[in-house]
């Protein structure tokens, strides 16, 4: 059985389309933990009407994207745990080729796949369409939380997502936590692949560098920063993860692009914030 956590804030019409994609799944046995960080009972009318076709367990958590996982996580009962965003949505074959791919290699605790848009035009993390094991060098091309599945036996050692990391902490990082889950399998043992066939669903974020898509650039840079820095990466690699938006930044400039100029640099700014402040954070 798959645990699917669905942590939602803010959102209906497209929780209703995740739903309505679990409706159509060939793989039956599911169970939808939702996660509802809601100040009120908004979504009591689409749960009502989608428990008839499919278990949803509806509980609540304050707000705080890894700490509402960790929540899900505690309740969950299936075989397999799975983190799918409330704005995104299955095909009918992804839960039946994740059950596929974990009982042709039961050497792997974690399977991860592309996360694509209705085009099937890569919406969310670049990946490729050749099957990877996911190293320490890897593991930005090999998905996003969307696509992560794992072996609920295996959490027991993993752990839980870091609550100082991902969107609605109460720290400045913003980002890092798929990431740093995926390391920490690692670092303890665990084979992790990445799987092109396997495939969930999400629009494309925006390409424009508005006002908002500047400050969540420093805000997702200072979670990246703070990965970095709690994963021990080498000095060779922070600088190469620093020349990327340094470049951009010089590019942009050159080519008189201001908005994609200031993009860049808020996103260097927010990596270089995070990696100074992740060991005073962790000591508060």
């Amino acid at each position: 059985m798959f645990s699917l956590i669905v942590c939602t804030v803010d959102r209906f019409d497209q929780l209703e389309r995740l739903f309505r994609s679990l409706t159509e799944q060939r793989q039956r046995n599911f169970e939808v933990i939702l996660v509802d960080q809601n100040a009120d009972d908004r979504l009591r009318t689409l749960i009502d009407r989608f428990s008839s076709h499919f278990v949803i367990r509806h509980i609540r958590s304050a707000k705080g994207l890894s700490r509402a996982r960790n929540n899900g996580m505690a309740v969950a009962e299936g075989d397999y745990v799975c983190f799918p965003d409330d704005d995104c949505w299955y095909g009918p074959d992804t839960l039946a080729t994740a059950d596929m791919l974990f009982i042709k290699h039961p050497e792997l605790a974690i399977v991860t796949g592309r996360t694509l848009d209705a085009e099937g035009v890569t919406s969310v993390s670049p990946t490729g369409e050749t099957q990877l094991s996911l190293t320490r060098w890897n593991y930005l091309k090999c998905g996003n939380s969307n696509g992560i599945f794992v072996r609920r036996a295996a959490l027991a050692e993993i752990g839980g997502f870091d609550e100082n990391l991902g969107v609605g902490s109460e720290s400045p990082f913003q980002s890092g936590e798929e990431a740093d889950f995926l390391l920490r399998a690692l670092a303890i043992g665990k084979r992790v692949r990445f799987f092109p066939n396997l495939i969930v669903h999400h629009d494309r974020v925006t390409t424009d560098y508005g006002p908002r898509q500047v400050e969540r650039a420093r805000k997702y840079g200072r979670g990246f920063g703070a990965l970095i820095r709690k994963q021990a990466f080498p000095l060779p690699y922070v600088a190469y993860r620093l020349l990327r938006p340094i470049t951009g930044w010089l590019l942009a400039l050159v080519r008189l692009n201001l908005d994609a100029a200031r993009y860049k640099r808020a996103w260097l700014m927010g990596i270089l914030e995070g990696y100074a402040a992740w060991p005073r954070w962790r000591r508060i």
